[in-house]
């Protein structure tokens, strides 16, 4: 279990609010913490930045991301049941004769309202920078590490309550009262992007920041030796008194150099909350009070990104992201990957489809049942391929046709599986094969009778096996070869986007000519040409894949008020807040 998952188990999940600009290079805006309808403010115009005649490093216009603290209404007053009254099965119901059945205890009990007083912290940051620092690997002995952190600054501006005319309930007015804020600082950073072939474009990475003492020095000098940097642990020693701003420092150590996207969660800033009953809560006398109810605190999301790996380059510079990015850069590259893959391999994948008699709308993975795509759903149009090779009636003509789909490798790759699945091996591995095909009605003998029949109907196995299984089921059929099982899966589905492109009317030059982002906002025009929805969406799965249609709604759609619609250029800050359960 990840960290996330163990700071997030039996808990409803973090409000999360998410960047949402039109550029890569949106730096110092700012936007509100608690409120699902308000716009950010430039952090030039949060926070002019004076010259400062305490000795402190002035900062540059736009350096410091300002979010100020705005409470929304709902944060103060929350409504809900009282559910040992209302759903204690032992609890009495009963109708009243002489006064209305709204004034039962039970009834009553559903209606509450519950008045609290909410703070919440201006939060300021930098974007994150990396630092090599020699932390101790034994007792007498340093060892040179790289540490990502992120410098911040937290003000206690105070907070907000809601308060109720006594003379007439239904007037409420929003009253500000100062109190000392104690911050109990949480960062998480998660990956946002897969980091293997295998692992896809959603599997993840999550670090908790951690306290390294040998690392707070190198950062403050580089940072502003003048100031004191607080580690989340001193951060949390003491309060902030009303007015008062306090400066810290958030580190994360052996993060994964190959990350690009990652988010950082904040925790902490605001005590605002939310409850709700779990699935099948049962509610009894002999229970603790809130025994079954589920809490979430709010917490800020912030997206980055880097250009690339951080090997070699200590001061990389990191930026702000925006919501879609990812979806775009990644939806963008498949793009690109697919057009220079030709002629790395050697390979001519629109042709070669096309004389075994198939088109890019027959390697379209089908849903899943239940809605949703499977993963190994990416084997049945393989399993596709090698049964149109099959039926070529001249032998000596296939090697040339899968030749042409998958290249030379692709050619090889074939040849291992079907060794792996035929060819005399140790007897250990001989039982595990036998156990394997038995279970789909083959043998080695059969196999090597059929060798192309006989691996498609292991492919079909193989994408029927659910998620968990289907890594160890391939390695029980081909052992050591299995990974070539995900290699030309990649290669057909880039000769797939190949094909795809032939249906639309696309400038290829400014295709080959463009990053990511462009190569997506080209691609962007010939799919929005598309007027039948349908279509359109059969294209996008064509050209991205059986998670096509997913990414392609998270790269051009954003969310405001609960409601989808298309991404506008021009909007600076969308911000998007949302409670929901964390799936184990």
């Amino acid at each position: 279990m990840g960290v996330m998952k163990m700071l997030r188990k039996n808990m409803i999940c973090p409000v999360v609010a998410r960047w949402g600009v039109a550029g890569a290079l949106a730096l110092g805006a700012a936007a509100g913490l608690l409120t699902a309808d308000h716009r950010g403010t430039p952090a030039s115009a949060a926070e002019p930045a004076p010259v400062r005649k305490n000795g402190f490093r002035r900062l540059a216009p736009g350096a410091l991301t300002v979010i100020p603290p705005r409470a929304s209404s709902d944060s103060h007053a929350l409504r809900g049941e009282l559910y040992e009254v209302t759903r204690d099965p032992e609890a009495q119901v009963w109708t009243p004769k002489q006064a209305s059945s709204h004034t039962t205890l039970v009834e009553q009990a559903k209606t509450l309202e519950f008045q609290r007083d909410i703070w919440c912290l201006e939060f300021a940051f930098k974007p994150p920078r990396l630092i090599d620092v020699d932390v101790p690997a034994s007792e007498s002995r340093l060892q040179r590490k790289r540490m990502w952190y992120l410098v911040y600054r937290v003000r206690n501006t105070g907070g907000r309550r809601t308060v109720i005319d006594k003379d007439d309930p239904t007037k409420r007015t929003i009253e500000s009262f100062e109190t000392p804020v104690r911050f109990l600082p949480q960062f998480v950073l998660e990956s946002r992007e897969g980091l293997t072939e295998s692992e896809g474009e959603t599997a993840y990475r999550s670090y908790l920041d951690r306290v390294i003492p040998n690392a707070m020095g190198p950062i403050r000098r580089r940072e502003d030796p003048a100031r004191e940097l607080f580690d989340s642990a001193s951060m949390a020693a003491s309060d902030i008194p009303p007015g008062g701003e306090r400066w810290g420092v958030a580190v994360w150590e052996d993060v994964d150099p190959r990350i690009n996207f990652f988010t950082v969660s904040v925790r902490g800033l605001t005590n605002a909350i939310r409850w709700r009953p779990q699935a099948g809560a049962t509610f009894a006398r002999n229970l603790p009070p809130a025994a079954e109810m589920e809490h979430a605190a709010e917490a800020l999301q912030l997206d980055f990104w880097r250009p690339g790996d951080d090997r070699d380059e200590i001061d990389q510079e990191m930026h702000v992201g925006y919501a879609g990015m990812l979806e775009r850069m990644t939806l963008g590259g498949k793009l690109l990957e697919a057009l220079g893959r030709p002629q790395t391999v050697k390979s001519r994948p629109v042709a070669g489809l096309a004389d075994l008699g198939l088109s890019w709308a027959d390697l379209v993975v089908p849903e899943a049942k239940g809605g949703g795509v499977d993963r190994g759903g990416d084997l049945i149009p393989l399993a596709k391929v090698v049964l149109a090779a099959a039926a070529i009636p001249e032998p000596t003509s296939r090697g040339p046709l899968v030749r042409a789909v998958f290249g030379d490798l692709g050619v090889e790759h074939f040849e291992e599986l079907s060794r792996a699945l035929a060819a005399p091996v140790d007897a250990d591995r001989d039982a595990a094969r036998r156990q394997a095909l038995a279970t789909i009605g083959l043998t080695p003998e059969a196999v090597e009778q059929k060798p192309l029949e006989s691996l498609a109907k292991v492919f079909q196995a193989l994408a029927q096996a659910p998620a968990g299984e289907r890594q160890r089921r391939s390695e029980a059929f081909f052992g050591p070869a299995a990974p070539r099982v995900v290699s030309l899966s990649r290669e057909l589905s880039m000769a797939r986007t190949l094909s795809a492109l032939e249906d639309v009317d696309v400038n290829r030059q400014r295709l080959l000519g463009s990053d990511g982002l462009a190569a997506f906002d080209v691609i962007r025009e010939a799919i929005l040409a598309k007027k039948d929805l349908g279509e359109r969406q059969r294209l996008v799965a064509g050209l991205f894949g059986p998670r096509g249609p997913a990414l392609y709604g998270r790269a051009t759609e954003v969310i405001e008020d609960g409601k989808a619609t298309e991404l506008t250029e021009g909007i600076d800050h969308a911000w998007v807040f949302q409670y929901e359960i964390e799936e184990e």
